[in-house]
């Protein structure tokens, strides 16, 4: 009788494993080249493996499900099943009474490509020619806010002026997302930011505006090596440095990135 010991089933497990990431790298290679490109196959493996845990943390185990929820994660931030502007991916993901999890990731698919529908008008000009031109600028604009601590009674006004310098910008993902989220999202920024040592009033606009423009979970996502370095750099012990470094690497990975993208006509 054939006995398979307990190493051999985990060899077995391994290479089940490694054969899954090979698949969903060549995967990515073809429909997310830019990605690949960008950070290169071993941190893409990391996120593979990431991408593989969360789905199984909402009980998406067949293989497409798994490489559909990698693919979202790329597309909408490696936190998009716990981002607050996005309520609907944990409605649909959380659904487990009434849907089967093919179901689900059909939903899930659905609703994204909506959601990238309407959001994509804010990337757009009046060609409809990809460009960051209102973002960028809108950093550039941020750099020269005032270095002055964020004061408690200065939050409302400092607020207020934020969702409107938001909205401006990026109008069709703030009608799509609503105002009230729009709204709850600058505390929730200048609580964050705190968390990393940043508490002037350039830096908090700074960080929230990337949270609403890359994800909740920016700071931490592995799909954005860059953030997490730079907040967690140790060697930078003045946050004005750190704000700085953090816009520059912020603006210099979206012109890697936007540069990637074909334009019309290409």
């Amino acid at each position: 009788m054939l006995t398979i010991r307990e190493t051999q089933m985990r060899a077995f497990e391994a290479a089940a494993i490694r054969a899954f990431e090979d698949r969903t790298y060549k995967h990515l290679q073809k429909y997310f080249p830019g990605h690949c490109l960008l950070l290169g196959e071993e941190q893409m493996r990391r996120v593979i493996q990431q991408g593989w845990q969360k789905a199984k943390s909402h009980d998406l185990t067949a293989e497409c499900c798994v490489r559909s929820y990698i693919e979202f994660m790329c597309r909408l931030g490696s936190e998009f099943d716990s981002d607050p502007l996005l309520p609907w991916a944990m409605e649909i993901l959380n659904d487990k009474t009434t849907l089967d999890q093919v179901e689900r990731g059909d939903r899930l698919y659905d609703k994204a490509w909506d959601y990238i529908d309407h959001i994509a008008r804010d990337y757009r000009d009046a060609t409809g020619q990809p460009t960051t031109a209102r973002f960028v600028g809108e950093l550039r604009r941020l750099r020269h806010e005032r270095d002055d601590v964020l004061a408690p009674g200065a939050i409302p006004s400092f607020s207020r002026d934020l969702i409107e310098r938001i909205e401006n910008i990026f109008p069709a993902k703030c009608r799509y997302v609503g105002e009230e989220r729009v709204s709850e999202l600058i505390p929730r920024g200048i609580e964050t930011a705190r968390a990393y040592g940043i508490t002037t009033e350039r830096g908090v606009m700074l960080f929230t505006v990337l949270m609403f423009v890359l994800g909740n979970g920016f700071a931490d996502d592995l799909l954005l090596p860059w953030a997490s370095a730079t907040l967690n750099d140790k060697g930078i012990t003045n946050q004005i440095d750190r704000v700085d470094r953090l816009y520059v690497e912020g603006v210099g990975f979206l012109k890697r990135w936007w540069d990637l993208i074909p334009k019309q006509g290409d």
